[in-house]
């Protein structure tokens, strides 16, 4: 039964492209949006009130601190709307940075889905009075495992176990829409891609699609938690909407083919996989032979050159064997150095 909601909220969600697509129309002849250059940690306003910092993260190079997540806000006539909570201690940073850009109040905060990097910074951004707003899934895990995943998480970092989990204050199943005289925002629930609660930000009248992990632009794929067969169709659903420029929720900002490329690695990945599953091979097997040039081209890693990677070859792998229950997944922790596979594995 849940499967058959999963399908009818791409279907539906399909259905809304075509009116979001119509509306809030730029002015004829207005210039597609640049992607902007960017280092770590900077901020760009990348359209008017719409601004976009880039956390650090590395595939390969464990040198390279972990920023958490990508945030972009937008700032309305009286308020500001931020889209992901990150950790406590990169929420913070964030917030000082924002400041530095408008002095409104932060009222609405999204998280785009329930992991730390994304999610557990809730608190911080409650205390400057915004209200925490997730998908219904991505809030029922939050509440039913999260504080187990909070425990977990603070014995690796020191800001997680000085703040506390703060739980979702406003949950929607398909759409939740903020639009004034001067922004357009609308947080969208595509189907079961990166997690079961993935949410995602359209700004139409800016053309811009916030994607948190549903659509990352870097070999930065955790699939632990993930449905592959879904996540296909709900980027091609995504691929419908009008955009001019994707804020990841890792990895610089990107033009909309970074949809294109993401489509490509699942369904490249699981038809691999399969083929090997015909020859009964085995998933280490499998591994060996997988050898995307063009996902190097496009991320610098090797399509099986990190653990999260091969980790990832598993979960289809077991996907494809019905192995795993799509229902289940998020009741195990994601890792918080997301480089790494998980400790385990929600299966049957």
């Amino acid at each position: 039964m849940l499967k058959r909601f999963a399908l009818l909220a791409v279907v539906g969600c399909a259905l809304a492209l075509a009116v979001y697509a119509a509306a809030d129309k730029p002015a004829e002849g207005a210039k597609q949006l640049p992607v902007p250059e960017m280092k770590f940690n900077d901020v760009k306003e990348i359209a008017p009130g719409v601004f976009f910092r880039y956390s650090s993260i590395s595939a390969n190079d464990k040198n390279i601190p972990f920023g958490g997540s990508n945030h972009t806000w937008v700032v309305f006539k009286d308020y500001v709307v931020v889209i992901d909570a990150n950790f406590p201690k990169e929420a913070a940073d964030v917030i000082a940075d924002i400041k530095k850009t408008t002095n409104k109040p932060i009222k609405y905060v999204l998280d785009t889905h329930h992991h730390g990097d994304h999610a557990y910074g809730n608190a911080v951004w409650a205390k400057e009075g915004a209200k925490i707003v997730a998908h219904t899934n991505a809030a029922r895990l939050m509440k039913t495992n999260g504080p187990k995943q909070w425990e977990e998480a603070a014995k690796d970092r020191k800001d997680i176990k000085d703040s506390e989990l703060k739980q979702v204050d406003i949950s929607f199943d398909d759409k939740y829409e903020l639009k004034d005289d001067t922004q357009h925002v609308v947080f969208m629930h595509f189907g079961h891609m990166h997690t079961p609660g993935d949410a995602s930000a359209y700004l139409p009248k800016h053309k811009i699609l916030c994607t948190g992990d549903a659509c990352v632009n870097g070999a930065f794929n955790y699939m632990g938690h993930s449905n592959s067969a879904s996540w296909i169709k709900c980027l091609e659903a995504m691929d419908k909407l009008d955009i001019d420029l994707i804020c990841p929720g890792h990895g610089k900002p990107a033009r909309k083919d970074l949809i294109a490329k993401e489509t490509r690695y699942f369904t490249e990945l699981r038809d691999a996989v399969k083929k090997g599953i015909d020859a009964k091979k085995s998933v280490e097997d499998i591994t060996k032979g997988l050898d995307f040039a063009w996902y190097k081209e496009w991320t610098g890693v090797g399509v099986v050159e990190t653990d999260m990677n091969k980790d990832s070859v598993k979960h289809v792998y077991n996907e494809l064997q019905g192995k795993i229950d799509h229902d289940r997944l998020g009741a195990t922790s994601a890792p918080l150095n997301w480089r790494q596979p998980p400790t385990g594995i929600a299966s049957r």
